[in-house]
């Protein structure tokens, strides 16, 4: 009861340790009414503790929907009662929650040593704002400043600064700096940081810590799955809603003192950070009147389409939300005693669902156990903050990222709902639960799965595939996960009468024994046990008349009902909806789904084909005709429960539901023209059990399928086929953990350079009966079932032919059946077979045999590239009779070339990764893995085994001035300016490396430049007037040799042309012949020219060497510096370009691209600049060669003169 949860929440209060400043909380005079003193600062303004009263209007709505109000007496103090009036954000909270948000707001007034209260600057409105990187930030305000606690009272803006006469009390600055340290911590270790709102004030504001996808070692399957882009920022928002709390003060805080505290989202978008107006959007809750949809959020969801300033969803937000929510400060907490992750995060379970007591004494040995982590994970998956050594104070922020991180990159490990790490062998590239069925019913209830209606309007054939697996595996009776925990209630079944194949019928194949029938338990209901109604059906009225009128009504508007007409084919069924009860003992129901089924079959007894009597069982909706009225029929429910059947049942119940359902482009019909896109609206057609088995298809299924053929929507561009498996439909295909192609990746490295391998990997045939890849996409490729014998050994077989794996993939390998047994009856595809072509390691003389099979015992040398399917679709276009071979063709092993149903087999180069990483020898894998400024200061190594475009931050957004701004120490008072000698640079940039480098002392009237461009376009100019100025404030900040790239902005004359001196190559590394060379001839930098044109950053700038010269690539130089001196470089082509790249970030890739192996080296025999026509022709030789694409208008713009990509070619 409503009133009984407040009285109860209010004597919890009472009992426990109230929040600062509060005192003599009691229960008030009225119903819903408590009272409470606020003591402040005994030594000053508040010599008397202040009542205060909070009153629920309408207690009947507690805890979910109800609203306070909040005063105090007429004697308190003015400023008091002003505070009370400007606090927000109460509703819906909990007796604690609501004294703990006055306390943080009251307490803000209370004095400081000095006696000097903050009070409000009269000036304070009218200084400009801060700076924003989106210049529609200044209008947020108007909609969403209750979020913030807008009003009159300074301490409630997040922008607000300290008024000039308030002095800072001693500990404000002990207060900044942890959050400095904090922050520098998170950065340190490789990851973005970013602010919002009033934080170094103490305000309500916003901390963002952010990593690329590109850095977490997730394969490019897993990230396609996971509807994430390399590019991505994978960002972690935490709110304070009082103020900045240190990790100290969170461990003192309770589970009540938590919530108003702290908050978490996690979310994913192309800049580090969102805006104030999404950062506030992700903290809005949707469902106002539940407690618990705090997962739910205004942020759109990861299948929608998001622009590129925005942020959205990941597709496990909402349970890594109430993950960090409910369970990291308790998980921190227990980590403070020496356990690691894992080791506190089974404690913390261990606690919660057995009440064991934390105390350190207890704890047995096994949760301080190391856990164990795969060496191939980047090195920033592995670090661990609290495990650091000679670590003090550590940063909440940083443990919060690498905890996400954690169940982020390793979410197959975990259970989305109970988050138990799960105790299997089986890898999946997608997340699941455990068998727990109430996780089960959780993860399907509480929206946490995939969205069904995405999948079916983006990949039709994906979802009839999953589904034509599930139905034959069904029939089969080879099922072995079952929906169980959805409660789901299924029409009655009767085994003697159901499309199912026996999987022993006939001759037993590879000496099998028939199988025996399964032990019925007595206890179970069967069809005959559930009641039957004997009626009267008028199927042209749809209506149903019952003879023998029960008192009430056995069913209800919206039940699903099976009717049987007497006088029809045998096995003849009607399923149907109950539309109509009103005018009982006659009932209206919907259009029916009509289902013949044939008797028994068997090998010998193939049915009928239509209109001989006996059909397939078929699915449609039937024709009205004329029939007699009222004709004797009969109807059971849908009242069996699912979870009572035994293993057969199930398997035929999960038949008989799916026979009911549509194929997918009727359903794909129907959500294209409903808005919102949802299934459950179509209650006439489809019943709740059938849409909650389809659910579970989708969502149960952990591997990564993509379609090559057929009417995709995914919004990717068009995939080239494989060449040589005429007549078969295509899906791009990837299973295993998402650290699976790392593994798969380090093996090929491996054994590449242990063996010298020409060709790293070869590609093999996996064929498996059609009724074992529905287990299969979920379990991943192993060899604990012996389905074929194991003539050659343990491991997974292969074949280099397809047509010896087809003998192994059709629905009849066993012997026994028909053409039709066990097909969905309303698939389009009809699928009659199903392989896999695997990429190999190519050690086939390591393999468990190499001849006639491929039998590999390393499931690590695996990894699954395609899966083609044999179909008979109704669909023309499916029918992929005209092959043409792939423009760019991946490079195979001649001799180990697998051959296809129709020649031999020539893949796309586009979608395979691995060989080209393995050959990798440095100038891309150097270059990639880590943070910049480690790489410039020369630190670790190049290990990151990934190898995606865009791994680095080439591609990444500029930090915001602010959130660099916060980083740096506070001055203890300004120091004079330093007086300016001639040829002297005023500069108060930090130190850092020693380096030979002089800012200011290039020439610019003697370099050869490109001819001054005319063109200017608004938007292009104001984005490189603020790349200037982030330019100059990160050159102010950082010291010359760590930053390695000088630019004098001020004497940039056109923000279409800068120039650029790269310089102090020996803060990378001091044994570069570079290093060496420009001391030899006394040079000091390299002069770039960089040209911007019209359609910036839509385009890549264009970059070239001016002086000095380098020999080029086939002279034995390198560096990305072609004959010509322009750059060589993917990043600078439209191929590799990204419209989020900074300059800043394209400086630092440029410095070390010329640092890479091979390393650039003077041309000291050849004198002079280069010139800026050889520089031109050099960087479209490159681009040809390469094949990357020119960008448009790149002749106007290097060569002088036209529109500079305003428009035209290149």
């Amino acid at each position: 009861m409503p009133r009984r949860q407040f009285i109860a929440d209010l004597q919890k209060a009472q009992e426990g340790t109230l929040p600062l400043s509060i005192i003599n909380l009691q229960q008030g005079e009225d119903d819903g009414q408590f009272d409470f003193d606020f003591v402040g600062d005994f030594g000053a303004e508040f010599p008397e503790p202040v009542k205060v009263t909070a009153m629920i209007a309408d207690v009947s709505e507690y805890p979910t929907a109800h609203q306070y109000m909040i005063f105090c007496g007429d004697d308190a103090p003015r400023q008091i009662g002003a505070a009370l009036q400007n606090v927000r954000g109460t509703d819906c909270k909990t007796v604690y929650e609501l004294i703990d948000i006055v306390s943080a707001n009251l307490t803000k007034l209370s004095p400081d040593q000095d006696g000097d209260l903050q009070m409000e600057d009269s000036q304070q409105y009218d200084e400009e704002p801060l700076e924003d990187e989106d210049d529609d930030d200044g209008d947020i305000y108007d909609s969403d400043h209750e979020a913030f606690d807008f009003g009159a009272r300074q301490h409630t803006t997040p922008y607000a600064q300290a008024s000039p006469g308030a002095k800072l009390k001693p500990s404000d600055r002990i207060f900044r700096a942890r959050i400095r340290s904090d922050l520098m911590a998170a950065k340190s270790a490789g990851f973005k940081v970013g602010h919002l709102g009033g934080l170094m004030d103490g305000f309500n504001c916003f901390v963002t810590i952010s990593i690329r996808m590109s850095k977490l070692g997730i394969s490019e399957a897993a990230m396609q799955a996971w509807q994430v882009t390399p590019t991505d920022y994978l960002t972690l928002l935490i709110q304070y809603p009082n103020g900045y709390k240190s990790n100290e003060e969170l461990q003192g805080f309770d589970s009540l003192r938590l919530a108003p505290n702290i908050g978490f989202r996690v979310c994913a978008g192309k800049k580090y950070k969102p805006t104030l107006e999404e950062a506030i959007k992700a903290f809005t809750i949707v469902k106002k009147h539940e407690r618990d949809s705090i997962t739910t959020t205004e942020l759109p969801g990861p299948e929608d389409e998001a622009d590129e300033s925005s942020v959205r969803e990941t597709f496990i937000s909402r349970p890594l939300n109430s993950l960090l929510q409910e369970r990291l400060v308790p998980i921190v907490r227990y980590r403070s005693s020496g356990m690691d992750w894992r080791g506190a995060e089974d404690w913390y379970s261990e606690v919660a669902s057995k009440g064991a007591t934390a105390g350190g004494d207890s704890v047995p040995d096994k949760f301080f156990e190391p856990e164990l982590v795969h060496d191939a994970l980047p090195d920033l998956l592995k670090a661990d903050h609290y495990g650091a050594p000679a670590v003090l104070h550590h940063s909440f922020p940083l443990l919060a990222m690498q905890f996400l991180l954690r169940h982020f990159v390793r979410c197959t490990d975990f259970c989305l709902v109970c988050h138990r790490q799960l105790n299997t062998e089986l890898e999946a590239i997608k997340p699941y639960v455990c068998d727990q069925p109430l996780c089960l019913y959780q993860y399907m209830t509480l929206g946490f799965g995939p969205s069904i209606e995405h999948e079916i309007l983006a990949q039709p054939y994906v979802v009839d595939l999953l589904v034509s697996f599930c139905y034959t595996s069904a029939a089969s009776r080879k099922l072995r996960e079952f929906p169980d925990g959805l409660a789901l209630m299924v029409p009655p079944v009767d085994p003697s009468v159901y499309n199912v194949i026996d999987p022993y019928a006939g001759s037993g194949r590879r000496g099998r024994n028939p199988a025996q029938p399964e032990k019925k338990d007595p206890k179970l209901k069967s069809e005959s046990d559930l009641p039957t109604y004997e009626v009267g059906f008028d199927r042209e009225r749809l209506e149903i008349l019952f003879f023998d009128k029960p008192d009430t009504c056995p069913v209800r508007r919206g039940n699903w009902i099976v009717v049987k007409v007497a006088g029809t084919l045998d096995g003849e069924e009607l399923h149907c909806r109950v539309a109509e009860t009103t005018y009982y003992p006659s009932i209206k129901i919907d259009e029916p789904v009509l289902l013949r089924q044939p008797s028994t079959i068997t090998d010998q007894q193939v049915p009928q084909a239509a209109g001989q009597g006996l059909a397939p069982p078929a699915a449609k909706t039937i024709t009205p005709a004329t029939t007699p009225v009222w004709a004797p029929a009969s109807f059971q429910c849908y009242e069996q429960d699912f979870e009572q059947l035994d293993k057969n049942a199930k398997c035929l119940a999960v038949c008989k539901l799916l026979d009911t359902l549509p194929n997918v482009k009727a359903m794909q019909e129907f959500l294209a023209k409903r808005h919102p896109a949802d299934l459950k609206h179509w209650v006439e057609r489809i019943s709740p059990a059938a849409l909650s088995l389809l659910r579970w298809i989708i969502a149960s299924n952990r591997a990564c399928i993509m379609q090559v053929d057929g009417d995709s929507n995914t919004g990717s561009r068009p995939q080239e086929r494989v060449f040589g498996m005429k007549g078969y439909i295509e899906f791009r295909f990837a299973m295993g953990a998402p650290d699976k192609q790392t593994r798969f990746l380090a093996a090929v490295r491996k054994t590449a350079t242990r063996l010298s391998l020409t060709w790293p990997t070869i590609f093999a045939w996996h064929g498996s009966p059609l009724q074992n890849w529905h287990m299969i996409i979920r379990e991943g490729l192993n060899f604990k079932n012996v389905d074929h014998g194991r003539a050659f050994g343990d491991g997974v077989y292969h074949a280099k032919d397809a047509q010896t794996s087809t003998g192994y993939s059709g629905r009849n390998f066993y012997g026994g059946g028909s053409a039709n047994q066990g097909v969905w009856p309303h698939s389009v595809l009809k699928i009659s077979s199903a392989l896999a072509l695997n990429e190999l390691v190519n050690a086939p003389a390591e393999f468990q045999s190499s001849n006639p099979y491929f039998v590999v015992q390393h499931l690590d040398w695996i990894q699954t590239r395609y899966l083609f399917v044999q179909c008979t679709p109704d669909d023309e276009s499916l029918k992929n009779d005209n092959e043409k071979k792939p423009t760019n063709a991946y490079p195979q092993d001649p001799y180990l070339t697998p051959r296809g149903m129709s020649d031999a087999i020539v893949i796309p180069a586009s979608a395979i990764t691995s060989g080209r990483a393995a050959k990798e020898t440095g100038r891309t894998g150097k270059i990639q893995g880590q943070s910049p400024m480690k790489k410039m200061k020369g630190h670790g190594g190049f290990s990151d085994p990934i190898n995606l475009d865009g791994d680095d931050d080439g591609d990444s957004v500029a930090t915001d001035a602010e959130d660099l701004d916060i980083l740096f120490e506070e001055e203890p008072e300004p120091e004079p300016e330093p007086v300016r000698q001639d040829n002297q640079e005023v500069s108060t940039r930090p130190r850092g490396v020693e380096t030979d480098f002089v800012p200011g002392e290039l020439d610019f009237s003697k370099l050869p430049l490109m001819p001054v461009p005319t063109y200017a376009v608004s938007g292009t100019t104001k984005r490189l007037l603020k790349e200037l100025q982030n330019l100059q404030k990160v050159q102010d900040a950082t010291p010359l040799a760590d930053l390695g790239w000088y630019m004098d902005t001020e004497k940039v004359e056109n923000v279409y042309q800068w120039i650029v001196e790269l310089h102090s190559f020996h803060a990378i590394d001091n044994k570069l012949p570079l290093v060496a060379g420009m001391k030899k001839q006394g040079i000091k930098s390299i002069v770039l020219e960089i040209r911007f044109n019209g359609s910036y950053p839509f385009t890549p700038p264009y970059v070239r060497v001016i002086r000095p010269r380098f020999l080029s690539f086939a002279q034995g130089g390198g560096g990305h510096i072609v004959m010509g001196g322009a750059m060589c470089m993917e990043l600078l082509t439209n191929t590799g370009w990204s419209s989020v790249s900074s300059m800043e970030s394209v400086l630092m890739q440029i410095r070390l691209a010329i640092a890479s192996d091979p390393p650039a080296k003077l041309d000291v025999n050849t004198r002079g600049d280069y010139g800026t026509g050889e520089a031109a022709d050099g960087y479209i030789r490159a681009c040809n060669t390469h094949g990357w694409t020119v960008p448009p208008g790149f002749k106007e713009m290097a060569y002088g003169g036209g529109a500079g990509g305003a428009g035209g070619g290149y």
